[in-house]
């Protein structure tokens, strides 16, 4: 089976360790599989890396990328449609919005030239979604819409929690349940699985103290992240807990006013940016608390990473969040854009060890079978076979699980 997997680009970040994960143990099934993506934007971590570590074919298309032109987006398109039809594969998977709406424009023109039994299954994935928290109300509609016409020339969607499928079909009205499926992220957690108590940590070179307690966050500085808030946050939690540190791992456009929020709230001296960094294993065994403050999510990585080394996590009741993490069992889940729930969660948990501990313990179960990339990769062998033959007719239809 040929596949060609289609998204905006492979910036750090959940989406692009997801599609890696994907074409490397598909083709180690004997699948065909061909990644075209984007260019990665100023500011933004590359992890394109990965893919030549995997020996995985990929093209780049640059203006697949994530800014929005309409020049360069009919560009992008035209690529597109040249690819498929020179690829002619049976599976055209897209992740990620724009890429999403590009590249299920280019597999509806390629597929209304051919007959039922050459043509491709379609199918994309909603990593997140841009359909609330990202644009003013009248945008947000045109994006449902948008949203809503391309489902109807895609054979199947897939979301990546029950949250976010409850999204898709209920909330926003995106697609008919019969033609979404869940299917969870799966990431290669095994060496955070095992990690052990003497992981080499930058306490030493970031100048913190072997006990004082660290609260981290990793990711993109995006408004939708709501880093402000967690700033805040910290600025309450510190009168309590004048030892710890906040240390942010990531970049974007917002950091200059991050950096000088920090400066205002006078908290300097309690703040490291370490802008992105692959030593995951390190920056794990530096925190004790993984902080995550977002106003929407889909499943956020950094937060099963977290989970998988054992470390407690503290984060918003956003999106698919609560179908990760059980509260007060595996995490603590707090409001969204309430600076002093936040604060009083890490207060707790910076004092309390034993209850870190526990939780930390307990989220590392949790995660270490749930989200497996083997677990991922039988999913979608499944789901391609099923739906691939529904489509062009080989058996007759039935009903997504």
């Amino acid at each position: 089976m040929k596949v060609l997997r289609i998204i905006a680009r492979l910036n750090t970040g959940g989406p692009a360790r997801h599609v890696v994960l994907l074409d490397r143990g598909l083709r180690a099934r004997g699948y065909q599989t061909l990644l075209v993506h984007g260019r990665i934007d100023a500011g933004e971590g590359s992890l394109e890396h990965l893919a030549d570590e995997a020996r995985i074919p990929t093209l780049r298309i640059p203006n697949l990328g994530r800014r929005l032109s309409p020049l360069g987006d009919l560009r992008a398109l035209a690529e597109l449609v040249r690819v498929i039809f020179h690829e002619a594969p049976d599976v055209i998977h897209t992740h990620t919005a724009k890429a999403g709406a590009l590249g299920r424009l280019a597999a509806f023109t390629f597929n209304v030239t051919r007959g039922r039994g050459r043509r491709s299954l379609v199918v994309h994935t909603f990593h997140g979604h841009v359909l609330a928290g990202y644009f003013r109300p009248a945008m947000n509609l045109l994006v449902r819409l948008a949203e809503r016409s391309l489902a109807k020339i895609t054979d199947r969607i897939v979301t990546i929690s029950p949250a976010q499928r409850r999204d898709i079909v209920t909330r926003f009205r995106i697609a008919p349940e019969r033609r979404t499926v869940i299917i969870p992220l799966g990431l290669e957690l095994q060496p955070l699985l095992s990690q052990l108590q003497s992981q080499p940590t930058l306490r030493g070179e970031l100048g913190l103290g072997i006990d004082d307690p660290v609260i981290g966050y990793v990711g993109r500085f995006a408004p939708i992240k709501d880093l402000p808030t967690l700033i805040e946050a910290f600025a309450i939690a510190v009168k309590d807990i004048p030892d710890a540190w906040l240390v942010m791992v990531g970049d974007g456009a917002l950091r200059p006013e991050l950096e000088s929020l920090v400066q205002r709230t006078k908290l300097s001296g309690r703040v490291r940016f370490l802008g992105w960094s692959n030593d995951l294993a390190s920056i794990c065994a530096t925190i004790d608390i993984c902080a995550l403050s977002s106003l929407n999510e889909g499943t956020p990585v950094a937060m099963i990473e977290a989970m998988a080394a054992g470390k407690a996590v503290v984060a918003t009741n956003v999106g698919g969040v609560a179908d990760v993490i059980e509260d007060g069992r595996t995490g603590v889940l707090v409001p969204p854009g309430d600076a002093q729930r936040l604060a009083d969660a890490f207060v707790r948990l910076a004092k309390d060890r034993v209850a870190r501990h526990r939780l930390g313990r307990a989220a590392r179960d949790s995660v270490a079978a749930r989200f497996a990339h083997e677990r991922l990769v039988d999913d979608m062998d499944r789901l391609y076979a099923s739906a691939l033959a529904e489509k062009r007719g080989l058996v007759t239809s039935g009903t997504a699980s």
